[in-house]
């Protein structure tokens, strides 16, 4: 089996309902994963990046589709039989595997509550804070999903999300030096505490990335 494997952008990694032979850490570009709705609406229930580990299913079937959102997204995959076999045999090991999935859990808790409890102002904040701590450089984010990704990652019409980021712009929140969102638009978070300021004070989401560590136990075995 190769090392690693490249999608072009939009290209199906695995389908939902699929056998979930294997997981996989992005090494270049970005993916999305989404499940599209008996209404034919779609919702994206996560992004991943470069470092980021995603497809470790607690079942034998993918709950969600998996699609690179980069030219030339690189993944490495592992095999979800020989991580379970190892994980049955080296207690440290499976502490490292039962950590990724314990994160894809808060994560999906964190995003319920996102879409249930908080409004379109409060979600576009939420989104850029956890975007500029995953992936910002100095308040500098490169984006590499479409406004339509990024509404239906928080639920909401493309429209709204234009509308809320226009209005973020204008209070000088955050700048965009093209006037748009698209590939490889940089956004800077100009005042990142207004858009904490924001969030109801309960409110608190992970961002947490799969350590080194953990991805050096994973990575490394012979899969």
């Amino acid at each position: 089996m190769k090392s690693t494997y490249s999608y072009a952008k939009d290209e199906e990694i695995y389908g939902e309902g699929k056998a979930a032979n294997f997981c996989y850490q992005v090494i270049n570009g970005a993916v999305r994963i989404s499940r599209k709705l008996t209404n034919g609406r779609r919702q994206i229930g996560a992004f991943y990046f470069p470092g980021d580990i995603f497809g470790l299913e607690p079942w034998f079937q993918y709950r969600w589709s998996a699609e690179a959102i980069a030219e030339a997204t690189a993944l490495r995959p592992v095999r979800r039989k020989a991580l379970l076999r190892k994980a049955q045999s080296n207690l440290s090991f499976a502490r490292s595997v039962w950590s990724i999935t314990e994160r894809d859990l808060r994560h999906a808790d964190d995003h319920r509550i996102l879409l249930g409890q908080l409004t379109a102002t409060e979600r576009l904040a939420a989104f850029f804070l956890q975007m500029n701590d995953r992936i910002g450089v100095s308040g500098q984010i490169e984006l590499p999903m479409s406004r339509t990704d990024i509404a239906d990652y928080l639920g909401l019409t493309i429209e709204t999300v234009s509308r809320e980021i226009t209005k973020l712009s204008d209070g000088r929140i955050l700048s965009r030096p093209d006037g748009h969102l698209r590939w490889n638009s940089g956004i800077t978070l100009l005042r990142p505490e207004s858009l904490r300021a924001a969030l109801p004070r309960s409110f608190a989401f992970d961002l947490s990335a799969t350590s080194e560590d953990v991805m050096r136990k994973v990575f490394s075995s012979k899969t």
